[in-house]
């Protein structure tokens, strides 16, 4: 099981990171939207536009390309709910290297389904087993590189852009509000952030159904917290991985919680009102602006990606609003 603290990237190392991966992905749009209060401008960070409809194409994109020509050919691999696997498995695609996705029973379907049309390997384990997969970062036996989509440098400076991004984008941002999966987005962003603009608030938006930053943040250290089923992937795990505790303790100002049922309604405001495609961990930062009470100023939400089953969304957009 891995227990040193990730490395924070420089400033260079983010600079140098945007540089590398320009090629394959996009300078993703800020849009503005009047879904705060009357005390808040939001603009939504829309990484749901990027080629595999989520920041993660950013995160794989930097660790393939900073790969070894050696390891290349050993193949690579990660654990993944979905999104990380889809976007290592679209990288690999494009560089033509064999990739593997070790994935939970209970991922979403779409999601897999996508990550087996670029031609990966879909491996699936049993939830409690995927997710000591990802404690240990690497599979016992399998041969190949381990893509580790939170805790490395490259996975964190990759985020970093988005944070470089925001700065260059919107000069008077107040507040930055991110999703919390495992904390690579975040810390990535948060990190980029608090080097060009200290004084901006970094918040974190978590689901009631499974929020372990605001846990940790109650207990102040990393606390187990029971996951209870949701439309939400890739936001929520059983507890904050403890290596990543001291970046979330240093670069986290916050945590706003909603519930299932306000993502839900903002997945539908954002889908009916700006036609903006998100999933349930993607709409997480917009539901925090919308529904939690805290003053947020000029606020950044990263909408971090858009791969939610056809199925659920048609579901969702069949349900009655809240009530404003």
């Amino acid at each position: 099981m891995l227990t040193a603290t990730p490395i924070a990237p420089t400033m260079d190392e983010i600079l140098a990171t945007a540089e590398r991966i320009a090629g394959h992905v996009i300078r993703s749009p800020l849009l503005a939207t009047n879904f705060g209060g009357s005390d808040s401008n939001v603009f939504l960070k829309l990484e749901n536009q990027q080629p595999i409809a989520v920041f993660k194409a950013r995160t794989m994109a930097n660790i393939a390309l900073t790969l070894d020509s050696g390891d290349a050919v050993r193949g690579i691999y990660t654990a993944s709910s979905g999104n990380a696997g889809i976007g290592l498995a679209w990288i690999a695609h494009k560089l033509s290297l064999s990739a593997r996705v070790y994935a939970p029973i209970s991922g979403p379907k779409g999601k897999l389904e996508a990550i087996r049309k670029f031609g990966a390997d879909v491996q699936l384990l049993d939830d409690n087993v995927w997710w000591q997969l990802i404690r240990n970062g690497a599979h016992e036996t399998d041969p190949g590189v381990y893509f580790d989509a939170v805790r490395s440098t490259a996975a964190l400076a990759a985020s970093g852009t988005i944070g470089l991004e925001i700065s260059q984008q919107l000069a008077e941002v107040d507040t930055v509000i991110i999703p919390f999966g495992g904390g690579g987005l975040a810390c990535g962003i948060a990190n980029a952030i608090k080097m060009l603009r200290p004084a901006v608030r970094i918040v974190v938006a978590e689901c009631a159904s499974a929020a372990p930053v605001s846990a940790a943040f109650e207990a102040g250290e990393p606390a187990n917290i029971e996951v209870l089923p949701s439309f939400i992937s890739g936001a929520g795990a059983p507890s904050v991985l403890p290596e990543m505790w001291p970046l979330v303790k240093r670069l986290i100002d916050d945590t706003e919680v909603v519930s299932v049922r306000q993502v839900e309604d903002t997945v539908r405001l954002l889908k009916k009102e700006k036609d903006v495609t998100a999933e349930g961990a993607g709409a997480l930062s917009v539901a925090a602006a919308r529904f939690c009470a805290s003053s947020h100023g000029t606020t950044a939400c990263i909408v971090s990606g858009g791969n939610i089953d056809a199925d659920v969304m048609e579901g969702i957009l069949s349900r009655p609003s809240l009530p404003s």
